[in-house]
């Protein structure tokens, strides 16, 4: 756990530079410079791409802590956080991709582009891209999971999130900190999976649509799963039943829309 990066003092101001700030800055400027390389590599023009990645960029912050507030209301009542605070903290991913989905449709209607493939160019980078993210997350010592006894259980240091959620639940003491499930890095590994994944789809042409909706059948289901390991903030508003459904309900829609794509491209073979 290394929560600041850097600090520094300049002209009587201390400027820190936090890990999960970095990463975070640092995963979304891979996703945009990745994005545009591969997309206008496949015959997409420069003024479609950067319209598309700009409506998606834009509408995927605002959807990111439109979600946070909506889960977490009692950190922007006491004050911890601003709606809207521009630093790179209070954001939820699910929320981002759902508004950067929407707006990228909207906008390829617009801008007559096929939706459909220019998500499947996107998608392997946006998986790298939350890969990198969950780096500033293990580094920040949020997002932890559940106590465990598991040899690949991390200790995170005294005082860090996890140390204080024990203390306050009566797990361990002020001297000790159990070992937790390393969440973070679970899905760091299932990201960079389903990444590689969507970029062999890609190759394989198979149709369009399929590496992005393959993808968000994957990180749904991953999603999922992980609940099971991962200690949710107090400050929700969602059951664990309910975000269950939630990624039940989007692993249903993706699959649904997988097998109609499939099904449109198969009668175009055929004809």
């Amino acid at each position: 756990m290394h929560p600041e990066l850097l600090s520094l003092h300049l002209f009587d101001s201390d400027i820190i530079i936090t890990s999960y700030s970095f990463f975070y800055v640092v995963a979304v400027l891979f996703v945009i410079v990745g994005s545009y390389i591969s997309v206008t590599r496949n015959y997409f023009s420069h003024r479609q791409t950067i319209c598309m990645l700009s409506a998606s960029t834009v509408s995927g912050f605002i959807g990111a802590r439109l979600l946070h507030f909506t889960l977490n209301p009692e950190v922007y009542t006491n004050g911890q956080l601003h709606i809207l605070n521009l630093h790179m903290s209070g954001f939820t991913i699910v929320g981002g991709l759902v508004f950067a989905i929407i707006a990228g449709v909207v906008t390829g209607k617009i801008c007559h582009i096929n939706v459909w493939r220019f998500g499947d160019h996107v998608v392997p980078y946006l998986g790298f891209g939350i890969a990198i993210a969950r780096v500033g997350c293990f580094l920040n010592g949020c997002c932890f999971g559940y106590v465990t006894g598991v040899f690949w259980g991390v200790k995170f240091p005294l005082l860090s999130y996890a140390h204080q959620y024990q203390m306050t639940h009566g797990i361990g003491d002020i001297f000790m900190v159990a070992n937790v499930h390393p969440t973070q890095i679970y899905e760091m590994i299932a990201v960079i999976v389903g990444s590689i994944i969507a970029i062999i789809i890609n190759r394989k042409n198979i149709f369009p649509g399929a590496a992005i909706l393959f993808f968000g059948m994957w990180f749904s289901l991953f999603r999922l799963i992980n609940m099971f390991f991962r200690q949710m903030p107090e400050s929700l508003t969602l059951s664990q039943s309910q975000y269950n459904l939630i990624y039940i309900s989007i692993f249903i829609f993706c699959g649904m829309l997988f097998v109609y794509q499939l099904k449109r491209q198969k009668i175009k073979n055929i004809v």
